[in-house]
């Protein structure tokens, strides 16, 4: 990976860009420190909601003016708001690369948004809020979230309250895009067909930005549960949520491994036992969420309410298994493949570089090598699996949502 080039700005901002020898597109991101867990209990909501606002224009663009550059660009440009994260990205022509990231930065630097863009946008995050809460999978993974982070800000819905949504003015959402824009809190990533100093210096108005401090808080404490009740739903709905490693921990890679022999794809133990072999689901998913202290594992499914219990117990059986067994090595051995093998497609696309990159140097400080990374699966045994899943497994937080 000698081919990555870094600079990091006098106030802290740092660009960091990887060049795809005969690439005509590129991924551009910029990523703020800033999510869910940075909010106070009164600004539950506000980050995402900024991510809306800031698409409202700039000093010198109008909403409609700011979409039709986009536009006029070519490519594909939106933004995503997450428990840590917030980016605005896009993929565009190398020719592009410049005045995209020229427009993020007014975008950040010279918001245009009114009391009267909140008050529409506010009405859009209901409507995503209503969304959620009628696809029931979504909204059991944000109550399971809730239930197992139920004192801690990280714990909260990424969508924030209605309650602090409707009391949210122009004044305060502008105080607080004020309060967290620091250079300490800015990565600018680009891969592609890119030119590291053309970037850098596209980025020069982020270099007025005071330096600042990058946030701080706590590592949520996880709880363990069990939690039944009804809704209006036409099939149970289970969910498990496991304590899982940080995106820096030393079992990172343990974990990636585990969740794909667990539930990573139709080989997987799960979608094997409990959809292949006895029927009781359509499908069942397991995923890992990772943060900088912390992570989740949720393992979800859906299933006929009179067969809730025999799906519970049968899933359970299976974790069971693995933990006191473990995978046998042809399994551990496909696995490794698979997680391979996607480390080499991933290398050829723009645009999950680009995100591999934001989140190593933000999280580890540093780009581990493809070598090194594949030496981390080989290196992973049935023991490292065992023991991290009987680690997760002890402390799971279970919630079961019955139809009635």
């Amino acid at each position: 990976m000698n081919n990555i080039h870094h600079t990091r700005l006098a106030n802290g901002v740092q660009f960091i860009s990887r060049t795809i020898a005969g690439a005509r597109s590129a991924a551009l991101g910029v990523w703020i420190v800033n999510g869910g867990r940075h909010q106070r209990v009164d600004q539950c909501g506000y980050a995402h909601l900024l991510e809306h606002l800031l698409f409202k224009g700039t000093r010198r663009h109008s909403a409609l003016a700011l979409a039709q550059c986009f536009e006029s660009l070519g490519g594909q440009v939106n933004a995503h708001t997450g428990r840590e994260l917030t980016a605005l990205y896009g993929v565009v022509p190398g020719t592009a690369v410049e005045q995209l990231l020229e427009l993020f930065s007014a975008m950040l630097i010279e918001p245009a948004f009114t009391a009267e863009d909140i008050a529409l946008e506010r009405e859009v995050v209901f409507q995503e809020m209503a969304m959620i809460e009628d696809t029931p999978e979504e909204a059991l993974a944000d109550a399971g979230v809730q239930c197992a982070w139920p004192d801690h800000a990280a714990g909260w819905p990424i969508l924030g309250t209605e309650s602090v949504l409707q009391n949210s003015t122009a004044q305060a959402l502008h105080a607080y895009l004020h309060d967290l824009l620091c250079g300490a809190r800015l990565f600018v990533v680009a891969v592609g067909a890119v030119e590291h100093e053309i970037l850098v210096q596209a980025g020069a108005s982020l270099g007025g930005l005071p330096a600042g401090v990058a946030p701080v808080s706590s590592a949520p404490q996880f709880v363990a549960g069990n939690v039944v009740s009804r809704r209006h739903l036409s099939q149970a709905n289970l969910l498990w949520v496991l304590p899982a490693p940080a995106l820096g921990a030393a079992t990172h890679t343990t974990a990636l491994l585990a969740n794909h022999l667990l539930g990573g794809g139709t080989s997987s133990r799960l979608f094997q036992d409990i959809r292949e072999q006895r029927g009781l689901v359509y499908g069942i998913s397991s995923r890992l969420e990772q943060y900088s202290d912390c992570g989740l594992w949720l393992i979800q499914t859906a299933c006929d309410d009179q067969r809730a219990a025999q799906c519970r117990a049968a899933v359970e059986q299976v974790l069971t298994t693995l933990i006191e067994t473990g995978p046998d090595v042809t399994e551990l051995e496909q696995s490794r493949r698979h997680m391979h093998a996607a480390l080499l497609i991933d290398e050829d696309n723009a645009e999950a570089t680009m995100e591999r990159l934001a989140r190593e140097v933000i999280y580890l400080q540093r780009h581990p090598t493809l070598e090194e990374r594949t030496q981390q699966l080989a290196t992973t045994t049935v023991a490292d699996v065992q023991r991290l899943l009987a680690q997760s497994w002890r402390d799971r937080h279970y919630l079961e949502w019955l139809p009635g």
